[in-house]
């Protein structure tokens, strides 16, 4: 693979991401997306990385370009659900959610993402039907992949979320118990 290949620069983005160098991981990911502009997944990963820095604005540019890019894309609703959420601004938060779940009916971090959105608005009953459904998917999840989408990209790769079914029933009992 070539350096300025965009799965390469993806990677390295993703690299920089985890070892908390943002503005590196924000240089690779615009990098991976002027490699390749059409791509959903580079627009959703560098709006991930603004996410990092707290760019709700450059973020939510990211992500709705993204959606663009693909709106069949579930990861960029939840992740500009996650921008919402994070601006306190519930409701558009749960319609981007409900969106990635119509879009991806077996996406558990939409699913977990919703739950709290609804246990914030004091929505217990549908809070819980979220995390139970969001634990029961994860455990089938293979490590956040939903198999193919365009062009054999992972269907969701460049989702902000966790990966574990032990977290997310952790955060549902954390969150029921506030």
């Amino acid at each position: 693979m070539s350096p300025h290949d965009p799965a390469t620069l993806i990677a390295e983005g993703e690299a920089k991401l985890a070892a908390g160098d943002l503005d590196g991981a924000v240089g690779a990911f615009q990098q991976a997306v002027a490699a390749s502009p059409s791509s959903a997944v580079a627009r959703s990963k560098l709006g991930i990385a603004y996410v990092h820095r707290k760019q709700w604005d450059a973020a939510a540019g990211e992500f709705g370009r993204a959606i663009q890019l693909d709106p069949t894309y579930a990861p960029a609703y939840s992740n500009l659900g996650n921008v919402y959420r994070e601006r306190g601004q519930l409701d558009h938060a749960v319609a981007h959610y409900q969106k990635a779940v119509s879009m991806d009916p077996d996406y558990w971090i939409a699913h977990q993402n919703l739950g709290i959105v609804y246990k914030q608005q004091g929505r217990l009953a549908d809070a819980v039907r979220e995390f139970k459904t969001a634990a029961r998917l994860s455990v089938r999840s293979t490590a956040g992949s939903g198999g193919p989408g365009p062009a054999g990209t992972p269907r969701r790769a460049g989702c902000l979320g966790v990966g574990s079914a032990l977290i997310v029933i952790a955060i549902a009992v954390a969150a029921l118990r506030r």
